[in-house]
């Protein structure tokens, strides 16, 4: 790589850390979030029980938060990891691109990344996916790097970026699989050379390789099968052009999931296919449609057979090999004379949208549960009882009310900071659980919702937080609570 390209990238990875770096303290915690810094705390019993009872997620992101969390660390201080892997992910995908597609390829692809809003997301949230990006990242840019010159520091490199991607998620070892075969069997039926040369030795010893990694992997891979018995969370997606609309939408420009493909996402979406078109027809390139393309229809297999809950983000390990076939098909107009013009106009067109969605995402784009804690630690008093409608309410109002501390406490038989119980959508019980002549609360938010307890809420005074995931606080006097419970009888 030129010292040029090597100043462009550096300045890329900059703009990448302030971005990220914005607003970062701006929003809380969401549910996930709030549930990973729960297990940080306690005991480190406590802490990898947690982990096995989870069991959905490897260890290695919530092992260097737990190291973190020594220094009693603020909000935004946890996301710092987050932040410096996003930041990290954009320096190994531009250097990728660049070596197997150009320079211009390169720097191109690495703006695209630096800008998407979904990257910018997961770079701001204390979750595994900015760390298994990286590693993901790092490791095809490191078996890149081994077949242009073999070694064993080189191949060392390899190995560990590789397992530390199995360690931080799943889905991204799995797509790193296809990728990284991909790559190999495309170099080992290339052109006579040395890259050819190294990428057949490499799928000689292969069976090795993996051998080695399933031998690094034995501490966790009881935990990895025992998870995958289980059975299926949730019902099987439906495939429909709806929701490959949502999950397309928020990979292009969306600040978050639910959003439907607007003209700008179906320009990203040309821009793809042209760039699906041309790594196809171009040796060195087919990897990235298999990691762009391949990725996305893996992990849609992969939750058709075992299903989980239908979130876009699912599919965040095939984001930078769709990213990278953009950056492709925009290069190529920006490397001859007669398109630069227009290859310009449309990296600009597509850099503005970034920024549109960007401003949504920065102003609106995450939940706040501190402003719903905030009201109830200067109204209520401390004997008094928060009731929540489900669990999903009760784990974030503990948070930020009785501290990251109240599911460590509550779960191991101590004393929680403050007294929460989830009603679980039933009135009943209340009887037996709101005290005569004392005030309560009763928090409304979450999922699953319960439109009984919703409805017999309304005779009592609410209190709206459209911040806090459009959440209802309804205060429970007193002097209405045998009425109120004689009525729900």
């Amino acid at each position: 790589m030129s010292r040029r390209f090597r100043w462009i990238l550096a300045g890329i990875v900059t703009a990448a850390a302030a971005i990220r770096l914005y607003r970062l303290d701006h929003f809380s915690y969401g549910l996930d979030e709030i549930l990973q810094a729960y297990w940080l705390h306690g005991s480190w019993d406590f802490f990898w029980r947690s982990l096995r009872f989870d069991g959905f997620h490897p260890p290695l992101d919530y092992v260097i938060d737990r190291f973190l969390e020594m220094l009693h660390p603020a909000d935004a201080i946890r996301k710092i990891p987050s932040l410096l892997w996003g930041a990290g992910t954009v320096a190994a995908f531009g250097a990728l691109l660049a070596r197997r597609a150009g320079e211009t390829a390169g720097w191109v692809a690495a703006g695209l990344l630096a800008m998407a809003p979904f990257h910018v997301r997961f770079s701001q949230e204390l979750r595994p996916y900015s760390l298994s990006l990286f590693t993901l990242c790092l490791a095809l840019y490191a078996l890149v790097r081994f077949l242009e010159r073999p070694g064993a520091v080189r191949l060392a490199a390899v190995f560990l970026a590789s397992l530390a991607t199995a360690y931080a998620l799943y889905t991204a070892a799995f797509v790193l699989a296809i990728a990284a075969a991909a790559l190999l069997l495309e170099d080992a039926s290339g052109p006579p050379g040395d890259r050819r040369r190294s990428a057949r030795r490499f799928l000689l010893w292969s069976p090795a390789f993996v051998f080695a990694l399933w031998l690094a992997y034995l501490p966790w891979w009881p935990v990895f099968r025992e998870a995958a018995r289980r059975p299926p969370m949730a019902a099987r997606a439906a495939i429909s052009l709806q929701r490959a609309d949502r999950i397309l939408s928020f990979f292009t420009f969306s600040p978050d999931d639910g959003y439907r493909l607007h003209a700008g996402g179906w320009f990203f979406v040309a821009l793809v296919g042209v760039g699906a078109w041309l790594a196809i027809s171009r040796r060195g390139l087919r990897f990235l449609a298999a990691w762009g393309l391949g990725g996305f229809a893996a992990i849609e297999i992969l939750g058709q057979l075992h299903p989980h809950f239908d979130f876009s983000r699912r599919f965040v390990p095939a984001g930078p090999g769709w990213i990278a076939l953009a950056a492709i098909g925009l290069a190529e107009l920006l490397r001859r004379p007669v398109t630069r013009l227009a290859g310009a106009a449309a990296l600009a067109s597509v850099l503005v949208l970034d920024v549109r969605g960007l401003q949504i995402y920065f102003r609106e784009g995450r939940a706040d549960w501190r402003a719903l804690a905030d009201y109830l630690r200067r109204e209520s008093r401390p004997a008094e009882k928060i009731f929540t409608e489900n669990q999903y309410a009760q784990l974030c109002v503990a948070f930020y009310l009785a501290g990251p501390d109240w599911l460590h406490e509550a779960l191991d038989g101590g004393h929680p900071a403050r007294d929460l119980p989830n009603l679980e959508g039933e009135v009943v019980r209340l009887n037996w659980s709101w005290a005569p002549g004392s005030r309560a609360w009763l928090v409304l938010a979450g999922e699953p919702r319960h439109e009984g307890l919703r409805r017999w809420a309304e005779q009592f005074p609410a209190f709206p937080f459209p911040r806090s995931e459009h959440a209802i606080l309804h205060r429970l006097d007193p002097n209405l609570r045998a009425a109120a419970l004689g009525a729900a009888r």
